[in-house]
């Protein structure tokens, strides 16, 4: 594995993404394909023989990319690449900041995800830290967005269009939806952001983008082994 400016692929080539068949870091990825009406390949059999694999990785992490001859590591890297394949990364670079600023902010939501995974005080400590995101995190980050979009008097985050900034944060309420967080319950107090999350949902083949069917790894529900 080894990257050029001349490592780009043929316009035949099909992305391959090499991550586990599970809702995490690569959803966001996948998402951004799914809007484009890219196909691709989820290569968890390389997946699933890692460390074995590792050497492929640039930086020997999951996810990464293949496409043709490019390798590509760094999920930001890669959900950006998948965008511009998709035709919904922003070519202005006024507007790829705006749609960058709401992908980090969508990026700041999704880790919260790992905080009562990592919860060491037991059981009690990890239902308190899911009822937190539940009455306190997600509404503060979902009222942030709601004001922005007002302040634009724009439609989408991506302004009057869908654009990787919206289907980032489809992928992140996916994920909250499928830790079975009440999320469908608190985006109905930011209507702004839900109009715009509801017209996200029928862009491209984001309509049949997997909820829930693959393997679960952030749940609020103490009974799954996830928890």
């Amino acid at each position: 594995m080894g990257n050029s400016c001349d490592s780009k692929p043929t316009k035949e080539a099909k992305p391959v993404l090499v991550y586990w068949k599970l809702h995490g870091r690569s959803d966001f990825c996948q998402a951004m394909l799914f809007a484009g009406g890219i196909p691709y390949e989820l290569d968890d059999t390389s997946a699933n023989n890692w460390p074995a694999t590792k050497e492929e990785s640039p930086f020997g992490q999951l996810p990464y990319l293949k496409h043709g001859s490019l390798t590509i590591g760094q999920g930001g890297a890669i959900n950006r690449y998948c965008a511009r394949l998709a035709g919904i990364y922003p070519e202005d670079p006024t507007e790829a900041s705006i749609c960058d600023m709401y992908i980090e902010e969508v990026m700041d939501i999704f880790g919260e995800l790992f905080k009562p995974k990592r919860e060491t005080g037991g059981k009690e400590m990890k239902i308190a830290h899911w009822k937190r995101i539940e009455e306190e995190f997600l509404p503060k980050h979902f009222g942030l967005l709601e004001n922005n979009l007002a302040k634009s008097g724009k439609k989408y985050l991506g302004g009057n269009k869908v654009n990787a900034a919206d289907v980032a944060f489809f992928a992140v309420y996916n994920l909250y939806e499928i830790a079975q967080v009440n999320v469908s319950g608190i985006i109905s107090e930011f209507p702004k952001l839900k109009e715009a999350l509801e017209g996200t949902k029928q862009f491209g083949d984001l309509k049949n983008f997997p909820g829930g069917e693959r393997g679960i790894h952030f749940t609020s529900d103490p009974d799954h082994d996830a928890f």
